[in-house]
Order: structure tokens, then sequence, then C-alpha cells
């Protein structure tokens, strides 16, 4: 059944939708069962609206940090776009109208999908137009939700995707969002990680070393690690030292910092140990155990340090320096 651009009046139309529409609005209301704006709609009183394709805007990019399917995972997408094509859209979008615009804040992927086939297929003898261009959606007013908790449905509806398709940064960003969003329900801090590993889909060391990346890993190695320069089991060995010894590191070695050397750091290795580790480049290199005398060892590693970093020689030292002890 074609239409034109905008008439939505057919009662048909809506009835035909609204009847496809009923398990999915049950199942959006179970997505949203953790989020606290629920209790502001209250249960049961929100109804489906359908809208205009154009008149939905995308949440901003620093609240919905997940990539598009089209762009992340192109064969989910296409199976969405083949779905959606089949039996139209099943699943409500969640809208938020405020300032006089529509953000959507779950459905970025149905929103594009269906406008693309509008596009590719209007031409088409008997396409039904309309049942892609007017969606259903549950809309919340401006003064209904606020954007703390606009953030959550995002985040909450999301859940569904493929965790470990994501960027790391995306990862490390959306496990600490999680946390604060768990610590405002008021979940025990156990009862945090064991939710978040289940939504997540992770096991629980994972999102312990997901937290130790961000809470005690300095910036700019984190960057390296999101960059891909440095391996997950790499960058967390920088966790075994203190946020002035890991930025030390990075102001002193940052174009020598690899993989094979962060992995070398033990925990407790003092500066001079961590400086053989990145100064020295692999080949005829030789382990040396020296005794040092009581009293000198922060002596000897200060000597040393300066040694390897060729600002000092032995002839700048004394004979006597040299004999000594």
């Amino acid at each position: 059944m074609a239409g034109k651009k905008g008439n939505v009046s057919n009662d048909m139309f809506l009835k035909s939708m609204q009847a496809n529409t009923q398990k999915a609005s049950r199942e959006v209301s179970e997505t949203l069962k953790n989020v606290s704006v629920r209790s502001a709609v209250g249960k049961g009183r929100k109804m489906l609206e359908y809208r205009d394709i154009d008149e939905m805007k995308p949440a901003p990019v620093d609240w919905n940090r997940y990539p598009l399917l089209k762009d992340d995972q192109p064969e989910r997408y296409l199976e969405m776009k083949m779905s959606i094509y089949e039996r139209g859209i099943e699943n409500p979008l969640v809208l938020w109208e405020r300032s006089g615009e529509c953000m959507i804040l779950a459905g970025h992927n149905r929103r594009d999908i269906c406008r693309e086939i509008i596009e590719e297929c209007r031409e088409e003898s008997g396409f039904d137009e309309q049942k892609f261009r007017f969606l259903p959606c549950i809309v919340y007013e401006d003064d209904e939700i606020t954007e703390e908790q606009a953030r959550e449905i995002i985040n909450d509806t999301n859940l569904y995707r493929d965790f470990s398709k994501l960027p790391n940064k995306i990862k490390i960003q959306i496990t600490m969002e999680r946390m604060e969003v768990y610590k405002r329900r008021r979940y025990a801090k156990g009862e945090r990680i064991d939710q978040l590993a289940k939504d997540l889909g992770l096991e629980k060391t994972a999102v312990y070393e997901n937290l130790s990346i961000y809470e005690k890993v300095i910036p700019s190695l984190q960057e390296m690690y999101y960059n891909e320069l440095l391996t997950r089991k790499a960058v967390l060995k920088f966790v075994f030292f203190d946020r002035d010894t890991q930025q030390w590191i990075f102001d002193t070695y940052g174009d020598r910092i690899n993989d094979t050397r962060a992995k070398a750091l033990k925990k407790n290795m003092g500066r001079t140990d961590i400086a053989h580790i990145f100064e020295r480049e692999g080949k005829g290199v030789k382990k040396v155990t020296v005794d040092v005398p009581e009293g000198r060892v922060e002596e000897f590693r200060k000597v040393f340090a300066k040694w390897l970093k060729g600002e000092l020689q032995v002839a700048d030292l004394s004979d006597e320096e040299i004999k000594k002890d």
C-alpha cells in the first residue's frame, strides 16, 4: 500500500502496525525495567506513537558511544535490513522530544535502514513507503526524563550489541559508565561487577581489568592501548606502578615503549631495573647480579641509571671511587 509522504491517516495501516508491535512493546518495557525513568512514566501508560523518520535526530556522539552497525558489523546490519524489509519494525524506537526535536535514544540503526529501504525501493510497484517512513516509537516529553536518564536509556538499550566487537576505548568507557549507573541504582560493589559481567557477556576478571586500566593507568599509556600500540596484557603491567613512575616511564622512554618491554615489567621494580628494560636493545645483553653494600643501594641505582643513559663514563669516576668498597 503505497502512500503519499506525510500521510498517516489510513486506519488500516495504523491498526496493522500496532498489531505487529504489541509484542515488541513488551520487549522494550522489559529492556527498560531497570531504568529509573520507568517509574516516572508509569507502567502500562506509555502508548506507541508513529513518527516520521525525517523528524528524528541522532543522539549526541558523546552520549552514544556505540558505533553504527553499518560501520562496525556490516553482516549484522544486512541481516537486520533484510528482517525489517520482510517484517517491518517489530521493536519500537525510543525518542526524547525536546526543544522542538525528537532525539533518538534507541533505534539509530533501524531509522537508517528504513531510510535506505525507502531510497532503494520507492520506485518498485506496490512498495509501501509508509511502512518504513512512519515508525512505532515510545516518545518521552522534555520534562519526563533528565539528560542522565536519557543516557541510561541509550546504554541500556545497546547492551545487546556484541561487546567484543567494540574498540578498546569504547569498551573501557562503557564499563565505567555502567558502573556509575549501577552505583546510582544502589547495587553493592560485588553486585555491580556481577551485573556488568552478565550484561556485557564478560568474565568478571575482564571487568576488573577494564576498571584497572581506567583507574590506575595514566591517560598517555591508555591511549597506546586504545590505538593498539600495546596489547591488553602489556598495558596491565603498568598497574604495578604509581602514576608518577608511569609518567616517568612515558616521558623518558615513550618511543621505546612496546609490548615486549612492557611485558618484561615486574611488580616492585625500581627505576633502575625499569631503565634497564627500556634501554637494552635485546641482543648482546647479559643479566648481571651485583652485591651492593647496605645503605648504598639507592646510590648505586642512580649511578647505574646515569651510566645506562650514557650520562656517566667510568673515566668520570676517580680511582678512589672505583676502588671504594
